[in-house]
């Protein structure tokens, strides 16, 4: 009775200290996550992000700090991937491992806002133990279901699903840039930040916004050109398309243009410095094929995998340094080779948004000028195109981008007037377009320092853009340099360096 009873307790003792072993061998994890049976968690980490942006409206200022969290995917190469929209603004970074303590400080080794897409590193070895790089799908899912990944603030692990509805070519947020997206439905709520999406253990995408039940993701196709460009040298990743088109579906056009009713073809109508396309294209050019893709005249490719897309998906479908084309001009068919480009700054007339910095101003007379961005409109929500001042909207939807025979320009306006007695009456000038500064056309801020250096008749002369307040706003030379101390102590305004 005695031998049984030891015997007993001896396999008892004996099974403890097996499973101990074992518990410190693998991560602790939340009860209902198994690794067998899902590399998910073990291959998804949370983000903890502490950001802080600059005001748009008053630049010299920085609004309070706020702390969100997401998550990121583990990637060969000891790499997370997560969303740049996640990450932007940052000041700290830390990461967290299957749910729990402790958190580990992380950088970004590689963003890209166009495709907003992000790749952290972590130093610390102790974090990479137990993690398991989640592989990405060797093609995109285009039909189907699918899993959602995340970690909760709470330490689980949790996992939705959902369903592919179809792929289309997307806008950056952020910019210009265009490249095929996923988009799908799903019944998961509360979606965040960068939940990472799975089908059958691989990694198809990252979610990159979401409205209700609908998500838009950036697919595991271009998280893998995201990955390639960071470990090439003199790479400038992807690329815009340097001109703008026009459908060619309609009867009479075709004909104008001596096209066949169902051929192919769209119509060149400008062209941006800058982009691709911009220095071996025409305006008048007819578009028929673009990298083997014949171009049906409503500006759709038949894509071996997307299917019917937007031709302008194969600027961005690899990292190649040219694109081939087959175009019309003068009414005779040629094969061309366009060198792929980014727009740079000064080909933009309504810039992208600036991270981690504040915009260029000026504070005059109480009125604070910036150039015009996409990052100011964006003030007015999801929806800016139908809320932001009309007139600020359609700088951006129609001249965002300069054309090839401007000289650089940007659109100055005036972001707050800061009341003070010398611009009483003045009120009504916010968001409003300047056009000139003591007789001189304003192409950007620098043109306006510049003007006001030289007052017409003792007074310095403002000329606002009709209809938006009062055309002419009037100060008096020799007092301006008082009124402008005056309002920088007030408003607490810091003196600019340079």
């Amino acid at each position: 009775m005695n031998i049984a009873k030891r015997g007993k307790f001896h396999w008892v003792r004996w099974r403890t200290l097996t499973l101990l072993m074992a518990a410190t061998a693998l991560p602790v994890l939340p009860v209902s996550v198994s690794a067998q049976s899902d590399p998910a968690p073990y291959g998804v980490v949370s983000i903890q992000v502490t950001s802080q942006r600059f005001d748009q409206i008053l630049p010299w200022n920085k609004i309070s700090d706020k702390t969100l969290r997401g998550n990121a995917a583990v990637v060969e190469g000891r790499k997370l991937i997560t969303t740049a929209d996640l990450v932007k603004n940052s000041n700290y970074l830390t990461v967290r491992k299957f749910g729990r303590y402790p958190d580990y400080p992380a950088r970004t080794v590689w963003i890209d806002y166009d495709l907003n897409l992000a790749l952290l590193a972590v130093a610390n070895e102790e974090f990479w133990q137990g993690l398991r790089p989640l592989p990405l799908a060797d093609r995109p899912v285009v039909k189907g279901r699918f899993n959602i990944n995340r970690w909760r603030s709470n330490g689980q692990f949790e996992k939705g699903s959902g369903e592919v509805v179809d792929f289309r070519v997307s806008t950056s947020p952020f910019g210009l840039m265009e490249y095929p997206v996923m988009r799908g439905t799903t019944a998961m709520g509360g979606l965040g930040w960068a939940e990472i999406l799975t089908s059958e253990g691989n990694i198809i995408g990252i979610i990159t916004s979401h409205d209700n039940q609908e998500i838009e993701v950036t697919s595991s196709e271009m998280i893998k050109l995201l990955l390639q460009a960071s470990n090439q040298t003199n790479l400038q990743g992807f690329v815009h398309r340097g001109f703008a088109w026009q459908r060619l579906n309609q009867e009479h056009l075709r004909a104008y243009f001596k096209l066949a009713k169902s051929g192919s073809g769209v119509l060149v109508r400008k062209l941006f410095p800058g982009g691709t396309g911009s220095k071996e294209l025409k305006v008048w050019d007819i578009l028929h094929k673009i990298n083997g893709y014949e171009v049906n005249p409503e500006g759709k490719i038949d894509h071996p995998v997307y299917g019917l897309l937007t031709f302008t998906m194969a600027f961005n479908e690899s990292l190649d340094p040219t694109l081939k084309m087959e175009i019309q001009r003068d009414g005779k068919r040629i094969r061309i080779e366009l060198k792929k480009s980014r727009f740079l700054s000064s080909d933009y007339r309504v810039p992208p948004p600036r991270f981690g910095e504040p915009n260029d101003y000026e504070v005059f007379g109480g009125l604070v000028l910036q150039e015009l961005s996409l990052g100011y409109l964006r003030l007015w929500g999801n929806n800016w195109q139908e809320k932001a001042p009309s007139r600020l909207v359609m700088e951006y939807v129609m001249r965002s981008l300069r054309e090839i025979d401007e000289e650089p320009q940007k659109v100055v306006i005036v972001s707050r007037v800061l009341p003070d007695p010398s611009n009483l009456g003045y009120e009504d000038v916010s968001n409003a377009i300047l056009l000139q500064a003591n007789g001189k056309p304003l192409k950007s801020l620098g043109d306006f320092r510049e003007a006001i250096k030289s007052p017409v008749k003792g007074y310095h002369l403002i000329d606002v853009m009709p209809g938006q307040g009062r055309g002419r706003m009037v100060f008096k030379g020799d007092k301006i340099e008082r009124i402008n101390q005056r309002v920088h102590k007030r408003y607490g305004i810091p003196d600019r360096k340079g």
